[in-house]
C-alpha cells in the first residue's frame, strides 16, 4: 500500500515511502529508483540533490537493494494553509482551537488555569492571576471572518430555548476574543462590554467602524492581574 510518493526528474533517484506488512504488523518503508543520467536545465536541481542525498543514505549503510525500513518519519504541515477559513463551516471545531490557544498563551505567560466541570458553565477558563490573589471567568471567543473592515465577536450564548443572550457578571467575568487570522487577543471585562450585541474589532492597523472601539482591549492582559 503506497502512502506517499516522491517524483523522478530527467535522471537521479525516485524516493517512495510505503507500509509493508512485517510479521504481526506493519512498517514504514522507503523505497528508491536510481537511473543514470544528467541534470537536464529544465529540472527541479533542489528536489533532484534531495533524491541523489536519499541514494547516498542507502549507500552508507552498506546496502546494495533499494529498500530499506526506517524507525520514524516526520510530517510538516503546510505554512500556508489558512486553518481558519478551512474550519469556517465547523464553529465548534475553530473555537475548540482558540481555546487551546489561550490556554498555551495563558500558561506562557504565567496564569494558572483550571477547566470547569462539564460544559453546563457559561465560561471555558477559571484563571488565577499570576500573584493568585484574583480569581476571572473567562470565555474564549474565536473569529475569523472579516466583515465590513473588522472581525466581529458576539458576547452572547445559547439558551435552552434557541434564541441568544448576552453574557452578564453573574455569569462570566472577561470576554478573551481571538482574532484567528492575525493571533490577536482582546481581553475584554464583560462590565464594560454592557448592553452591547457586537464588537467589531480590527488589529493591524484596519479601517475603524462606527460604534464603540475596543482597540484598548487588544493584548491586555493585564485584565487577569
Amino acid at each position: 500500500m503506497q502512502a506517499a510518493a516522491g517524483d523522478r526528474g530527467e535522471g537521479g533517484v525516485s524516493v517512495r515511502v510505503v507500509t509493508k506488512k512485517m510479521g504481526s504488523g506493519w512498517g514504514w518503508v522507503v523505497e528508491m529508483e536510481k537511473s543514470e543520467g544528467e541534470l537536464r536545465s529544465g529540472e527541479n536541481k533542489g528536489a533532484l540533490h534531495a533524491r541523489m542525498d536519499a541514494a547516498s543514505a542507502i549507500h552508507s549503510l552498506g546496502r546494495d537493494d533499494s529498500t530499506f525500513l526506517i524507525p520514524w518519519m516526520c510530517a510538516a504541515a503546510d505554512p500556508q494553509e489558512k486553518w481558519w477559513a478551512r474550519l469556517r463551516g465547523n464553529p465548534k471545531r475553530a473555537g475548540e482551537i482558540s481555546q487551546a490557544a489561550f490556554l498555551l498563551k495563558a500558561e506562557m505567560m504565567g496564569f494558572h488555569l483550571a477547566l470547569p466541570w462539564g460544559d453546563s458553565e457559561r465560561y471555558d477558563f477559571v484563571v488565577w492571576s499570576r500573584d493568585g490573589r484574583q480569581v476571572f471567568r473567562v470565555q474564549v471567543k474565536g473569529t475569523g471572518r472579516l466583515y465590513g473592515g473588522g472581525y466581529e465577536v458576539q458576547p452572547v450564548h445559547s439558551t435552552r430555548k434557541g434564541g441568544k443572550k448576552r453574557y452578564t457578571k453573574k455569569d462570566i467575568d472577561v470576554i478573551a476574543a481571538h482574532v484567528q487570522p492575525e493571533d490577536t487577543w482582546y481581553l475584554i471585562p464583560i462590565e464594560e462590554i454592557g448592553r452591547a450585541k457586537s464588537l467589531r474589532l480590527c488589529p493591524e492597523g484596519r479601517r475603524k467602524m462606527r460604534g464603540r472601539d475596543w482597540e484598548r482591549w487588544k493584548g491586555a492582559w493585564e485584565v487577569l492581574g
